[in-house]
């Protein structure tokens, strides 16, 4: 009897989503890019595209020519999209080869 009042609950609980939705930013010298879409986004673009989809943990991908202020937008388009996340992970990613850096 246990079994089918559990199973009978089960089935009549709304399905939803065990897994968290990842999403990640790769943050460049100057503009983002997400794993969602791939064309160059300036921060309002980056905002605009992070309230449309929907994730509840993040990947910042920061290029090592990435500019403090650069990241600390991507770190506000975040909060101001999405302030409830679960996770923000980061990553670095590049070298510290000068000829690659345009602001240098």
């Amino acid at each position: 009897m246990r079994r089918v009042v559990a199973l009978t609950l089960f089935l009549l609980m709304p399905f939803t989503a065990i897994a968290n939705e990842l999403i990640t930013i790769y943050v460049k010298e100057s503009n983002y890019l997400t794993s969602k879409s791939k064309t160059e986004l300036t921060f309002a673009e980056l905002e605009t595209q992070l309230k449309s989809l929907n994730f509840s943990v993040v990947i910042l991908d920061v290029d090592y020519c990435a500019e403090p202020e650069t990241l600390a937008n991507a770190y506000l388009a975040l909060s101001n999209a999405k302030p409830a996340l679960k996770d923000i992970k980061l990553n670095l990613s590049g070298s510290h080869e000068e000829s690659v850096c345009k602001n240098v």
